[in-house]
């Protein structure tokens, strides 16, 4: 059962890795309903970066998450995050 699992997954990876889907937090920043999540998405991965904020923008004919602010920004506390992962 493992196997056909693993098998499975390996499939997936490989369909997606051909067929172009393009998979990125700003990917669907076009579509009306999504746009906000998309932005939402970016400022997140931005944060985890250490960076204020972040946008989602065209460049290069990608559609590429742009962080901000990234000097004294973030506010996502990682480090105490991994302490208290540690039992710190």
């Amino acid at each position: 059962m493992n196997r056909l699992l693993i098998c499975l997954a390996l499939l997936a990876f490989a369909d997606v890795a051909v067929s172009g889907v393009y998979l990125s937090t700003c990917a669907r920043m076009d579509v009306p309903i999504l746009e906000k999540g998309a932005r939402l998405a970016c400022i997140a991965s931005c944060s985890v970066q250490n960076c204020g904020t972040g946008y989602c923008e065209n460049r290069g004919g990608r559609k590429t998450c742009v962080c901000s602010r990234c000097d004294v920004g973030g506010n996502f506390p990682l480090e105490v995050l991994l302490k208290k992962g540690k039992g710190k």
